[in-house]
């Protein structure tokens, strides 16, 4: 058993104001960590529909072999009413207090490397082709622990070119997208210094009869320069189509991964599924060997599955499903205690914990924003959040409650919150 406190949630940074749930902003969560110990936390600020491809605009930085494409919307649109794709803040107290948010920073999922401070840029970032075996793309660095950001533009992903990886056209006018860095959550240092992180591509394995062209999975890269090349690893769920088990049966894509590196060394990477299976279930796998082997998917244990009639509201299936999807965004953190902490979502937001630090039990489940009740009073969330250890039994989760009504009367309004808790073992 383990021994779990928490202090008062803290407010980041919120939105005043009711807002429909296509209008949304201050959501979708992510942390990341500086040199010297800064926490980071950043969120979205433009809701979840389709973007323009045209906003992202082409930007020829000096000494770049490759252009970088820059979420630039009132070039395109002088009216477009959302003008920053995301936020960031900082913490040097670990989470007690925060600074003003920066408008228009990508710090999304931030390691440090070194003596300076790496992200992905972009919300979402992308990966473009350049040739057969080799894509680029631009990263966010900083030398003051998050302060201040500049481009690392040229950061090249460097994979098998047969593995016969799809090209997409329509994501950012004028480039050719091969991947995205789907949730952020894979992005980590690892402890013998290398910088790791998935790729989420598409893969055309079309058959006679087969519905699905195109399947969706995950590629894992490593960098041993400090995030200027990165490797091909692995293929952590395999080539599809997917083994089929209990676990996996009726997974048609892996996405938002988690990983971390467990006290023991081994990697843990979790995956939210595909959108339309009967029940929704996290799958996970672990690698003893640096990521180039995996274990077979498991369905995450001890995690319930959720079914989307749950809901009680009628579903609607436009193709993506959005709120009507359980399981999403796990975000892993190793507690140097050997605990090991998943904040995962829908219905609600839950922590839970591996208290052996293995993940081959996850126990001690805790709803952070409860499930929608028949009220729905403060229990409406993107329910994407991030999770970062900022002591030996001390974590801080970042997550967001959509229309928060404060308890004192004041405005409703999306609001971004810091969670600190400790977690001891009994």
């Amino acid at each position: 058993m383990l021994k779990i406190y928490h202090e008062d949630p803290v407010i980041i940074d919120r939105h005043i104001g009711h807002l429909e749930q296509r209008e949304a902003t201050h959501h979708f969560c992510k942390t990341g960590t500086a040199p010297h110990g800064t926490l980071l936390a950043s969120y979205g600020l433009h809701p979840d529909v389709v973007v323009p491809p045209d906003v992202y605009v082409r930007v020829d930085v000096p000494r770049a072999r490759h252009p970088v494409y820059k979420f630039r919307p009132r070039e395109a649109y002088p009216d477009y009413r959302w003008p920053f794709m995301g936020a960031c803040c900082r913490s040097e107290d670990a989470g007690r207090s925060w600074s003003k948010p920066v408008l228009g920073t990508s710090c999304n999922a931030a390691a440090a490397v070194g003596a300076r401070t790496v992200c992905l840029n972009g919300e979402p970032a992308y990966l473009f082709a350049v040739e057969p075996g080799l894509a680029v793309t631009s990263m966010g660095e900083s030398d003051d622990d998050g302060r201040t950001w500049r481009d690392r533009p040229d950061v090249y992903f460097h994979y098998p070119p047969d593995l016969g990886l799809c090209v997409e056209d329509s994501c950012v006018a004028g480039a050719r997208v091969i991947g995205n860095f789907d949730n952020r959550a894979s992005f980590k240092r690892l402890s013998d210094g290398s910088l790791v992180t998935f790729v989420m591509v598409s893969v055309d394995r079309s058959r006679p009869g087969d519905p699905w062209s195109r399947w969706l999975i995950p590629l894992m890269f490593r960098s041993t320069d400090g995030g200027y090349n990165f490797q091909f690893v692995s293929l952590p769920a395999g080539m599809p189509p997917l083994k089929q088990t209990e676990a996996t049966r009726g997974v048609r894509a892996l996405v938002e991964p988690g990983l971390a590196e467990l006290p023991n060394g081994e990697l843990l990477a979790v995956f939210r599924t595909g959108y339309h299976q009967p029940d929704r279930v996290m799958l996970q796998a672990r690698s003893s060997d640096g990521g180039v082997s995996w274990s077979e998917l498991i369905a995450c244990p001890g995690v319930p599955r959720y079914y989307p009639v749950r809901r009680l509201q009628p579903i609607v299936n436009e193709g993506k499903t959005h709120m009507n999807n359980a399981g999403v965004s796990p975000w892993l953190a190793a507690l140097p205690s050997g605990v090991v902490a998943m904040v995962y979502g829908r219905p609600g937001l839950h922590i839970t914990f591996s208290e052996d630090g293995t993940g081959s039990e996850w126990r001690d489940r805790i709803p952070i924003v409860p499930e929608p009740s028949l009220f729905g009073v403060n229990c409406d969330s993107s329910a994407m959040a991030g999770v970062e250890a900022v002591g030996e039994n001390e974590l801080v989760v970042v997550y967001d409650i959509h229309n928060y009504k404060p308890p004192d009367g004041g405005p409703v309004g999306n609001t971004v919150f810091s969670l600190r808790m400790t977690v001891e073992k009994a």
